[in-house]
């Protein structure tokens, strides 16, 4: 279930490659987190390509001297391990380039930011999906579930439950 935002400057893509760019960033990350794209897999894989006004992006203080671009992916926790991460960001990077068409100057072009959001603090219109719900409405492979249970388990939140009676924010 990603969650893709890719930044970039006015007229990096022509229509029929957002277009495309739109379909192949969704596939690519559920394909790395290891759920089969389907219809309903890629209902709740949502990818916003950000245009922004070229003037307002600068590569080190500076105005732009190629278009670059930074991809924001945010994952459930549980999904991903550093192998699949890599995999990503390597095949973000290579379709955006591959959309991009021109050669750059050889300066880095792509920052991708992988961001994995606790179990219990996604939710899907109003209801709160954790990990292993999402994993196991997705029909992920019941083994690999109960990993992502049993890690997420080894590490709980911090819940300080707040006792609002006595709770004075003002000291």
């Amino acid at each position: 279930m990603p969650l893709v935002e890719v930044i970039h400057p006015e007229g990096s893509f022509d229509r029929a490659t957002r277009e495309d760019l739109l379909s192949e960033l969704s596939a690519i990350c559920l394909r790395w987190e290891g759920i089969e794209s389907t219809d309903s897999s890629q209902s709740i894989a949502w990818v916003y390509l950000d245009e922004r006004p070229a003037g307002s992006i600068a590569a080190g203080g500076k105005p732009l001297s190629q278009n670059i671009y930074l991809v924001n992916v945010r994952v459930m926790a549980g999904f991903m391990d550093y192998e699949r991460i890599e995999g990503m960001a390597a095949e973000l990077t290579h379709a955006i380039l591959e959309a991009d068409g021109t050669g750059g100057t050889g300066d880095a072009r792509v920052f991708v930011i992988l961001e994995e959001v606790p179990s219990g603090t996604w939710a899907v219109d109003g209801k709160v999906w954790p990990s292993v719900f999402a994993a196991e409405t997705l029909g992920l492979e019941r083994g690999r579930v109960k990993r992502m249970d049993d890690a997420i388990r080894s590490r709980p939140r911090l819940d300080v439950p707040a006792d609002v009676a006595t709770t004075s924010l003002s000291g």
